[in-house]
């Protein structure tokens, strides 16, 4: 009877109790975000970013226009990898939780792209909505691989300097956010590749992508092979990236896309082309990277196939390299027989660095003694941090310390081309106290003042970056093994035998030259050579040059042209070739590659056999092998880096040996 009694009473307290339904989440929730095209940021006429070549081709024969808007952006239709800003036109309309067009909301929302990061002024990083609809642009940079728009219910993402926001068309920040998200469609973007973040942005020779974490190349275990996106025509277009280590220092290594697209001359704004590459083609692919390390990278050997490279993208004195890096190894080729060591390396073969790609024109300037001192000289640029050679070029003969208030540095130099000269870089005054080491810098860096016509390393420069200044290969005739890859540089005269043979034909050069400049001249047949002013030949004290010999001399007061005369009539017409040294200069570091060459010696050293290997340096000249970094202050800018002693090779001075430990030049 009790237990009935307990069992009513919980009966009764349970017909008691009732049910409160939890209240529905309300509000916003997301927006829907529409694409409606795909813009180079302030291009006038507005143009559309084009898609690449393999897609333009497959719709329209190539026709940019012919690609429909819908499939611009696709997986299968990338848009080309924008080196700058773009701007993405979009539709927004708020949804709220039910996932319905929310006409309630109204009030400001930002933009986001990822990848990428937005640029310009404040309009084009958020918009505000009006019933829960809007339009707006966003406009990004460093755009690559798979993005997405971003619409937030967030603040304003803002620069920031000096400390301040930096003023601009901020919205009216309202009382409360709600972090509510929404993203467009995939919008696929050409993948990276080192060609694609080593271009320029423009004249200044800097990636469009500095700051940037990317990845480049792919290994099976993520996907498909990265392929190349070249021009149809181009042998590399669809083929695999590959990447090759083409070699290494103590802070990192070096990496060369073997498969990168050719790159046409003039395809890229800002370049300063003075002479045009016979092939219509950049010489470098921009297709090599440095990888920073930090240290140097164990497992790795020069040779070796990567799947991959990844890093931070970044600049450091204008060279590009990557930071922070990861890789995954292709194939190591030291676990191959030795003689298959550099079977990949054969693929990557040194660009010679001539007057042509040190950007001379055909007629001689201000800057023709630094190689590639321009800035936009983008035929340079395209082999930065790739293997490149010189030919026959001189060591110095003089080190000269230009740190005269021995604080470890001295002033580096620009050229003033209205004037001339060489001097500060901005401006300048008499009472600046860096006008003196200045001027020694700019006298021994270019042989000038009192180091004319010689090769002078500044020593502070060398003492602390190990960098010297190496003399390039004259202009002039191949025969003589001379560099003839600028054609207006080279002068041509064609000296007649005499009609009685007691009488000498004198035949003068069309061009005139200055006092102090160093002429080439060669000749087919054995001539006599004077030196004198445009109507007569000069003194009556011939410079016999036998046949196919090179003539070295330096021009001097009241000689102006060159007068040849045939040496034996019974030869016929003698062909010469004369050319002005431009007594280029380009910066070589040894020290790592080849430690015990010394470089800084003196020819009187009480040492009999230092003094002796010192004149074997100076009386030779060398060709060299190395990677090609830019260093923006440095004067020359671009500095050559050897790999090991068999990267360089000399030719010994007459009846002389090479210095210890170089090797001969197999061929002279």
């Amino acid at each position: 009877m009790k237990r009935f009694a307990f069992l009513s009473a919980v009966a009764l307290a349970a017909a008691g109790c009732y049910t409160d339904e939890t209240p529905q989440p309300t509000g916003l929730s997301s927006f829907k975000v529409t694409v409606k095209g795909f813009y180079v940021a302030d291009s006038n006429p507005r143009t559309a970013v084009p898609v690449v070549d393999t897609c333009a081709a497959a719709h329209g024969g190539g026709s940019q226009a012919a690609v429909p808007l819908e499939l611009r952006g696709t997986k299968d239709c990338r848009l080309s990898m924008p080196r700058s800003a773009v701007d993405v036109d979009i539709d927004i309309q708020a949804l709220d939780v039910k996932g319905q067009p929310m006409e309630s909301f109204n009030g400001p929302v930002s933009f986001r792209t990822v990848p990428g990061n937005l640029t310009g002024p404040y309009r084009y990083r958020w918009v505000q909505l009006t019933n829960g609809v809007g339009s707006g642009t966003v406009r990004s940079s460093q755009l690559y691989g798979e993005a997405h728009v971003w619409v937030e219910d967030d603040p304003v993402e803002v620069d920031y300097a000096d400390g301040a926001v930096v003023d601009g068309e901020l919205p009216v920040e309202p009382a409360q956010r709600t972090a509510a998200t929404g993203l467009s469609r995939s919008v696929f973007f050409e993948e990276p590749t080192i060609s694609t973040v080593q271009v320029p942005q423009n004249s200044d020779q800097l990636t469009a992508y500095a700051g940037t974490f990317m990845r480049i190349g792919r290994s099976p275990e993520a996907g498909s092979p990265l392929l190349q996106n070249c021009e149809p025509d181009d042998p590399n277009h669809n083929q695999p990236v590959t990447l090759l280590v083409t070699g290494m220092d103590p802070s990192g290594f070096f990496v060369t896309d073997l498969t990168a697209c050719r790159v046409r001359e003039g395809s890229i704004p800002g370049a300063n082309t003075q002479t045009a590459e016979p092939s219509g083609y950049f010489p470098g692919r921009f297709n090599s990277i440095y990888i920073y390390n930090y240290s140097y990278p164990e497992g790795l050997d020069t040779g070796d196939l990567l799947w991959s490279i990844a890093g931070s993208v970044q600049e450091f004195t204008a060279t590009t390299q990557l930071t922070f890096p990861s890789w995954s190894i292709r194939e190591k080729v030291r676990l191959l027989p030795q003689s298959e060591w550099n079977k990949y390396l054969a693929l990557a073969p040194p660009t010679e660095i001539n007057g042509r790609l040190c950007g001379f024109s055909g007629s001689p300037y201000i800057t023709d003694v630094m190689c590639g001192y321009s800035y936009g000289n983008y035929k340079m640029e395209g082999l930065e941090s790739s293997l490149v050679k010189v030919r026959r070029v001189k060591f110095p003969t003089v080190f000269r310390n230009c740190d005269a208030n021995g604080n470890g540095t001295v002033p580096f130099f620009c050229p003033d081309a209205r004037n001339g000269v060489f001097g500060a870089c901005g401006a300048d005054t008499p009472n600046d106290p860096d006008v003196p080491e200045r001027q020694c810098n700019v006298d021994c860096t270019l042989g000038l003042g009192q180091y004319r016509n010689q090769v002078c390393a500044e020593k502070n420069t060398y003492d602390s970056f190990g960098q010297f200044v190496v003399e390039m290969v004259p202009m002039g005739a191949p025969e003589a093994g001379l560099d003839n890859s600028v054609a207006g540089r080279l002068h041509t005269i064609n000296a007649v035998p005499p009609v009685a043979p007691a009488t000498e034909a004198w035949t003068r050069s069309t061009n005139t030259y200055s006092i102090g400049v160093t002429l080439n001249i060669w000749c087919d047949k054995a001539t006599n050579v004077r030196f004198g002013g445009t109507s007569a030949p000069g003194p009556a004290s011939n410079v016999a040059l036998p046949a196919a010999t090179r003539l070295e001399h330096l021009m001097d007061d009241n000689q102006m042209v060159v007068w040849v005369s045939v040496a034996d009539a019974a030869n016929g017409a003698a062909r010469c070739t004369v050319s002005q040294h431009p007594r280029a200069r380009i910066n070589l570091v040894t020290k790592d590659a080849v430690p015990d060459l010394v470089v800084n010696c003196n020819e009187q050293d009480p040492d009999a056999e230092l003094a002796r290997q010192c004149k074997l340096l100076h009386e030779a000249t060398f060709d060299i092998v190395g990677h090609m970094r830019h260093v923006s202050a440095a004067r020359p800018r671009w500095i050559i880096l050897p790999r090991n002693q068999d990267d360089l090779c000399c030719y010994p001075g007459p009846g002389l040996e090479c210095p210890k430990p170089i090797k001969p030049c197999v061929n002279p």
